[in-house]
């Protein structure tokens, strides 16, 4: 039997984007039928602000995500296959933030494999990870790390306790983002920076190109929410951070897009090499910014 998907949604996340004033209910409409590994869940998008958000959350949570396989997020048996393929973007990510771990006390929310992990321990004061996925948090803890299994898990005795917190992909995933972010607050010392990457609702392959192939592979029951940079700075905002900058960054190259529009599939970064030119990937990667059209933004704030 088909499930049609929720006329409205009903969800947790879109109460309390609509609480912040970033969605207004007048401007929400039906954007999307369905998410790509799930029935019953459809996407919504507010058009004043141009959040994407799905239908509900109550799929999503803590038992979910512990509950995980192994390297499944890679599609990978090992660790060491699964950090072969994250190789660009754990070193991409290293050296942008490598000079706010320097001698600090690290809290990293999401760290999965630990690739950054491998890679900044040697630079950071301490390192610390915060892993949901039971088997990745064994395996984290088998190299010595100090991994706990939630934010929530936080007690008051790490209060002020970390100098630097980073998440990469993972604000999208939280059920309770705004009291996820407030409880990360509580445990940063004053003066301490937060670093948040996450996908753009901006995205070009959304906007500009309105691409139905990448909108049936991009949008997953695990994405509960896209941002914009006003709704990643308003979050930020309510949790009491200050000096908050949001900016775009492009992950994937001109070839990628390139393959999107000619076949309606992934992989062009591989599968179109002759496109791999640094200068005309980073001219591309210009004018996306320009357009506030990059597949990815990054948010930096502090608290005070």
């Amino acid at each position: 039997m088909t499930t049609l998907p929720p006329t409205e949604p009903d969800s947790p996340i879109y109460d309390e984007l609509v609480s912040l004033g970033i969605v207004d209910r007048k401007s929400v409409v039906s954007y999307w039928p369905t998410v790509r590994d799930r029935s019953g869940i459809s996407v919504f998008r507010c058009e004043q602000s141009g959040v994407i958000f799905l239908s509900t959350a109550e799929h999503v949570s803590l038992s979910y995500y512990e509950r995980k396989p192994g390297a499944s997020y890679w599609s990978s048996e090992n660790r060491n296959a699964a950090l072969a393929a994250a190789w660009e973007d754990d070193h991409r990510r290293a050296e942008q933030i490598r000079y706010l771990v320097a001698n600090k006390r690290w809290l990293d929310v999401g760290s999965g494999l630990g690739g950054i992990l491998d890679l900044l321990r040697p630079v950071a004061k301490e390192v610390h990870a915060i892993e949901p996925q039971r088997d990745m948090r064994e395996l984290l803890i088998g190299l010595h790390y100090n991994v706990y299994p939630s934010i929530g898990s936080l007690g008051g005795s790490l209060s002020n306790a970390f100098e630097f917190c980073s998440m990469f992909h993972v604000f999208e995933h939280l059920a309770e983002p705004l009291e996820s972010l407030r409880s990360l607050h509580r445990v940063l010392a004053p003066g301490a920076k937060i670093w948040i990457e996450v996908p753009h609702a901006g995205d070009a392959l959304i906007t500009s190109f309105n691409l139905d192939a990448f909108k049936k592979f991009t949008f997953w029951s695990e994405h509960l929410v896209l941002h914009t940079r006003q709704s990643l700075h308003t979050y930020l905002e309510a949790a009491g951070f200050a000096g908050i900058t949001v900016r775009g960054f492009q992950r994937y190259p001109l070839a990628n897009h390139l393959f999107w529009l000619m076949r309606g599939q992934p992989g062009g970064h591989a599968r179109l090499p002759q496109f791999r030119d640094r200068r005309l990937e980073e001219a591309y990667a210009g004018v996306l910014q320009n357009l506030n059209q990059t597949d990815t933004l990054i948010a930096i704030a502090e608290r005070p």
